[in-house]
């Protein structure tokens, strides 16, 4: 059901045909609106352009971030549709020559960041209803680009392990099922310990048509969902999680035991381990941290819902530090390029460092305890990455030995840390 708007004119296109209305003459109208889930546009306008006519007209204005506007009602016929920031001129993407029926319906779905990965998408709201009373029909669009996904309704006490997903690897097309209250769950694709999403409860009303839309969180892992009936007003299910890790980057020989919100993140972990991501639930959580088996104190810390954070534990002259870092694991805007950044845990410096990739500086002047912001750049094999002391310009660690692999469309993290000689070495982590 996620289609680009290259295909947006065939489909509605088939839609006309199957409905066997004309364009022209006394016909009915159309409706359309907007739904607005693109986390680089916080407000957008919908036009429509009549075939050769040489302006646009707006339909749908304001429609803000998370909220769909109401339908716009046009003559049955051809149209470009066209999807701008509200107050601005400039077009963000054309839905050209789309045919509209009589009497017809269609919502579209705005999603994606700013560029390129921006996109629209159009569901079609004229299905006809399940023929046997007790039954929904039930599709799923996957904006979220979190990659595939498999997507369990079960019963809410079910395993997973004891089910097959509803749709798999985020496939959407339109099913019939028994009407009645599930538990949703998303994971990722083959893997039911990566869980995406858990809503306990979303019914599907007897006799209804709705699509389930998966839509992005801040951290570009998690998803939220949108049930649309058909025709209807949306519901919102927000995730209640945050994405989890931590990071070790003590001095030489530490270890390290930590818990966030009542879950082990790391169990007598050694220096230059970066662990893998748990859910933890959002809010204000309790840090529990053992250094070499001596407890520190750490303050509580706020966990946003949807995101994604890396905990860093450091040490500088007064002892041992934590730094709780946002993690952006969206994938980059360009499909050739590739997200890097340096998360600096190098303890027995107290100076910042940079880094440069293939001799190019890239980021520079970040703080022990701290991480730079995401460098982008092309993807490749075979790629060198330099640290330097910024205060000395010396070059600390070269993760070129061999020389790493930087695929495109993924997210790295370089960790900087100190050997058990107190030398610097880094560690190159593939987040995403």
């Amino acid at each position: 059901m996620r289609y680009s708007l290259r295909l947006l004119g065939l489909l509605l296109s088939a839609a006309v045909g199957l409905s066997g209305c004309s364009s022209g003459g006394d016909s009915a109208d159309a409706n359309v609106r907007l739904l607005n889930v693109s986390t680089g546009y916080p407000a957008l306008d919908l036009y429509v352009t009549e075939e050769d006519a040489d302006t646009d007209a707006l339909r749908s204005s304001n429609v803000v971030f998370g909220a769909l506007g109401d339908y716009a009602t046009v003559a049955s016929g051809t149209y470009d549709i066209k999807f701008k920031r509200t107050g601005l001129s400039s077009t963000l993407r054309t839905a050209g020559e789309v045919q509209l029926a009589d009497d017809s319906h269609v919502t579209y779905v705005a999603f994606g960041p700013v560029g390129p990965r921006f996109d629209v998408t159009a569901i079609l709201e004229d299905v006809e209803e399940p023929e046997d009373n007790g039954r929904s029909k039930i599709a799923l669009v996957n904006v979220a680009q979190a990659g595939g996904v498999d997507v369990f309704l079960t019963e809410p006490d079910v395993p997973l392990e004891d089910d097959s997903p509803m749709f798999p690897s985020g496939s959407g097309a339109m099913i019939t099922e028994e009407s009645g209250t599930y538990r949703l769950r998303v994971t990722g694709p083959n893997n039911i310990s990566d869980l995406r999403l858990d809503v306990p409860s979303i019914t599907l009303e007897e006799n209804q048509v709705a699509t389930l839309i998966l839509t992005e969180t801040t951290g570009g892992v998690l998803v939220d969902a949108i049930l649309l009936p058909q025709q209807g007003a949306p519901i919102t299910y927000k995730n209640t999680k945050a994405r989890v890790r931590g990071a070790v980057g003590l001095l030489p020989g530490a270890t390290a035991t930590l818990t966030v919100g009542g879950v082990r993140l790391l169990n007598n972990r050694g220096v230059g381990v970066i662990d893998n991501y748990v859910d933890v639930e959002a809010g204000e959580v309790a840090v529990t941290l053992g250094v070499s088996g001596v407890p520190v104190s750490v303050p509580n810390q706020t966990l946003v819902a949807g995101n994604d954070y890396t905990m860093l534990l450091w040490n500088d002259a007064s002892g041992v530090r934590v730094t709780l870092i946002a993690d952006d694991n969206h994938q980059p805007t360009a499909t050739d390029d590739m997200k890097i950044r340096l998360l600096n845990g190098f303890s027995t410096q107290s100076d910042p460092h940079h880094f440069s990739l293939a001799y190019a500086p890239v980021s520079e002047g970040t703080p022990v305890g701290q991480a730079s912001s995401y460098a982008v750049d092309d993807g490749g094999a075979d790629q060198r990455l330099d640290v330097q002391n910024t205060t000395t310009a010396a070059t600390v660690a070269t993760a070129a030995q061999p020389d790493v692999d930087l695929d495109a469309g993924s997210v790295y993290t370089l960790f900087l840390i100190a050997d058990n000689n107190g030398n610097g070495i880094t560690i190159v982590r593939k987040d995403r």
